[in-house]
């Protein structure tokens, strides 16, 4: 209720429309009707007329009041027929404005102006039905005084609350001659008492609740039924329109997320690299549902963690941790183990300690997390993070739960090719990376050693005498040979480093930021790896195996991936050559050497395989004759 005085309420009442001819119709009704009472009286009291000119004279004051008193009630009717045509073309107009708005606040907007045109009022507001119970005002007009300075968001009611709250709930129409007086209204804090009346239609179609349109004017009894009728038809227009504009409304956002989603898994077609595919998902997630960040994560339900892929915006990448314990985020595993969809508001008391921590350790307030879901099952998470109050509008849910299920089919394609990728460019004993890879891995570090001017180094190892291991024990005792030596030269590198499985017996490692000296340290120990770990085997005493290694450094070595194996290959030969068990590098400025078994310049002792090896045992045979 606005504040005001009661000499401002008597001063500034406008005029509505039809109100004057009406009183001049009532005026020239009672003066005809006042002559021909007059002339029947005069003619009564004098007992009749006693001329001629006394009759005409009773007859025209007669005919004269009829004929005044005919005309004003003609007047009247014609006004009233004037008027309400006039009151049908603005209605008309209003519902053509209304119908041509595309939007909800233009519908309104039109309605508040044509509304004030047919109806004389200081205050004209149009609420509408905000879920669950909410009415919001989206448009108003005050004609006078504190009406022009009202605060939308104290306007803000309920269903069932005010008399606009009980014209929602009721779903009729009502007049009020004194608003302050009657039960049903609510006085906004902070607004004296004054005399006002008010004018209340709720807007329905289809028989549901749009909203509500509410009049207001200073002073009492300021309304009459013909307004509270033009009223209810103005809300039957708006509601139509209102309907119209929110039908369009939900036309363009489907449209609009329909776009979005072909546009993603447009982008998502073009890659099958894990990491790639979440940072799309990440970004157009996030501007689908105008969050502030987001981040993707799978399920590495084994070690009980989650493992962050990609996030939007990239800048964040460093600030976040490449993985997360699950016991540390009770409501993020349920998200994963039930898929069900998760707000947490830091504000809320409710809400997970160990959320609303992570939210404030990030000065953020809402998160929003989902599941992604391949094949009935979580694969991983989404966490979409807000600056205020988390998005929880039920269609922009719907658009994110549905992106995420079109980006965690595209996640689980690329892990699965990532997965197939990873097998053939692996050897399947050693784990380590096959050939293929190798020569790929190299051409590119030497690009980028290149380009940054960056040092390089490759190892080449060759088993000495693993021929032998299998020919006399076998291949599958040979294989356990070989998975113990890819144990120890994974135990010697680096994690940057790149370990492969050339061939048979032989395997590489590129060492990237290394030079030819300090490959030559690396290979040192391996050798001293080698020394100090033999292998055991059931039945057979330890033995140590024997390697020799070829090393060669970018640029001096060669400048391309072939010629730096292909040097590393001189390096190795040569090492093998002089006995084995030992190291060389170079083939440009001579041989640097490291032998782990012995000198150079002493001759060179071949062990047998029984010294190696151990004993051999005696074949087992059966009774007839076949070794078995």
């Amino acid at each position: 209720m606005p504040r005001t005085t009661d000499r401002f309420a008597r001063t500034h009442r406008p005029r509505l429309p039809g109100r004057a001819p009406l009183r001049l119709h009532v005026v020239a009704f009672a003066g005809g009707l006042l002559i021909l009472v007059l002339g029947l009286v005069a003619w009564m009291v004098r007992g009749g007329p006693d001329t001629v000119e006394d009759v005409v004279f009773v007859l025209d004051l007669t005919i004269g009041g009829t004929i005044l008193s005919t005309g004003a009630l003609v007047g009247r009717a014609r006004s009233q027929e004037g008027r309400r045509t006039v009151q049908l073309g603005v209605i008309q107009q209003a519902a053509r404005r209304m119908t041509a708005s595309l939007t909800s606040e233009d519908v309104g907007r039109v309605l508040v102006e044509e509304t004030g045109r047919v109806i004389a009022c200081h205050s004209a507001r149009v609420y509408l039905l905000q879920a669950p119970d909410e009415l919001v005002p989206v448009a108003l007009d005050g004609q006078a005084g504190a009406y022009r300075e009202v605060d939308p968001e104290t306007l803000r009611t309920r269903i069932g609350e005010g008399l606009t709250g009980w014209a929602a709930q009721h779903r009729q129409p009502a007049l009020v001659d004194d608003a302050a007086a009657d039960p049903r209204g609510v006085t906004i804090a902070g607004t004296p008492r004054v005399d006002e009346s008010m004018l209340v239609a709720p807007m329905l179609h289809d028989e549901t609740l749009v909203g509500v349109i509410t009049l207001c004017r200073l002073g009492l009894s300021q309304f009459d039924e013909d307004d509270l009728r033009l009223l209810s038809i103005m809300a039957d227009q708006a509601a139509t329109a209102f309907a119209s504009a929110s039908h369009l409304a939900d036309a363009e956002r489907l449209s609009t997320e329909l776009r979005r989603l072909l546009e993603m898994s447009s982008a998502l077609s073009r890659s099958l690299d894990p990491r790639a595919v979440a940072d799309l998902m990440a970004e157009h997630l996030a501007r689908a549902v105008g969050a502030g960040q987001a981040q993707i994560s799978d399920w590495d339900a084994p070690r009980d963690r989650i493992r962050t892929l990609g996030c939007y915006p990239a800048s964040i990448r460093p600030d976040i941790e490449d993985y997360y314990p699950l016991a540390d985020f009770p409501q993020t595993r349920r998200v994963l183990e039930e898929c069900l969809i998760a707000v947490v508001d830091a504000e809320d008391p409710d809400a997970d300690p160990a959320e609303v921590a992570h939210l404030r350790s990030e000065g953020s307030r809402g998160l929003v997390m989902l599941p992604l879901v391949a094949n009935g099952d979580a694969i991983g998470v989404v966490e979409l993070t807000f600056a205020g109050r988390p998005e929880v509008d039920a269609s922009r849910i719907t658009l994110a739960r549905t992106m995420a299920h079109e980006a965690a089919m595209a996640l689980e394609n690329a892990r699965l090719y990532e997965t197939a990728r990873d097998l053939a460019d692996r050897d399947p004993l050693t784990g380590f990376f096959n050939h293929r890879y190798l020569h790929e891995r190299l051409s590119e570090e030497v690009v980028r050693a290149t380009r940054y001017r960056r040092p390089l180094g490759v190892l080449m190892l060759d088993l000495d005498d693993f021929k032998l291991v299998n020919d006399t024990f076998g291949h599958v005792y040979g294989d356990r040979v070989l998975v113990h030596v890819a144990e120890l030269i994974r135990s010697t590198i680096r994690a940057s480093d790149v370990a492969a499985r050339y061939g048979g017996d032989e395997f590489a490692v590129i060492l990237p930021d290394t030079d030819r000296d300090a490959a030559m340290v690396v290979a040192e120990r391996i050798l001293a790896a080698f020394a100090a770990t033999p292998f055991e085997a059931e039945g057979r005493q330890p033995f140590h195996i024997g390697t020799s290694i070829g090393v060669a450094g970018h640029p001096l070595d060669g400048r391309t991936a072939t010629d730096l194996i292909a040097a590393a290959d001189i390096s190795l030969y040569e090492a093998k050559n002089l006995g084995g068990g030992r190291a060389l590098a170079g083939t440009t400025t001579g041989l640097a050497h490291t032998d782990a078994a012995q000198p150079v310049d002493q001759p060179v002792h071949r062990e047998t395989v029984a010294e190696r090896f151990g004993r051999i045992p005696e074949p087992v045979r059966s009774p007839g004759g076949r070794d078995r």
